[in-house]
């Protein structure tokens, strides 16, 4: 079970991750981040306002059917109002499985964990096994 919120501050996650580890009884999560773009505004070449934005990645613990996974999704995207989770949302069902990014995409590196909260032993234990195989493979060495 994942979820991928962009453009959406780390508190926000947080709260719909909660929610939905709270309302579909899915025992953990973690999130990571999985890019981060700084902005700036400038007036006459001088920097006025800077911020930044940031990508997350959300799995659930628990291992639940693609119906329930559609069903969860669909619930958060709904509740939360947020446009890139629910076409996030429309094209894992169009794809009918769930992916997220593990190495690195472009000039982006590979995402890192940012948060935990619950159990970790058993959707998050396989992400993160295949995670770490991949990225050495790849050659990043230790990440997480």
């Amino acid at each position: 079970m994942r979820l991928d919120f962009d453009d959406t501050p780390l508190d926000e996650v947080k709260f719909w991750s909660y929610r939905a580890c709270s309302w579909f009884h899915l025992e953990g999560f973690i999130v990571l981040e999985s890019s981060r773009k700084e902005y700036v505004n400038k007036v006459g070449g001088e920097p006025v306002h800077k911020w930044t934005r940031t990508n997350h990645l959300v799995i659930f613990n628990r291992s639940v059917s693609w119906d329930l996974n559609v069903r969860i999704m669909n619930w958060v995207a709904l509740q939360c109002r947020n446009t890139g989770l629910s076409a996030y949302v429309k094209m894992q069902c169009i794809k009918r499985s769930s992916t997220v990014r593990i190495g690195s995409k472009g000039n982006k590196p590979p995402p890192r964990i940012v948060f935990r909260y619950g159990q970790q032993e058993g959707q998050i234990a396989k992400f993160r096994e295949t995670r770490r195989f991949v990225l050495d493979a790849l050659g990043y060495g230790k990440v997480d």
